[in-house]
């Protein structure tokens, strides 16, 4: 197996180890979304927990 350079690539990814991580808006969007959400959640539940 030979070893695969860092910076070998489609130029939206980026390669840290083993592994690609995709770039690009929608990602960071779709991130926080889901921060969104939980935060939400949470602050839902410390607003309705019991007394």
């Amino acid at each position: 197996m030979h070893p695969v350079p860092i910076d070998e690539g489609a130029k939206d990814r980026r390669r840290i180890g083993p592994f690609w991580i995709e770039e690009g808006l929608g990602l960071v969007v779709t991130g926080a979304v889901i921060l969104a959400v939980v935060i939400a959640l949470y602050a839902l539940a410390v607003v309705l927990r019991p007394a």
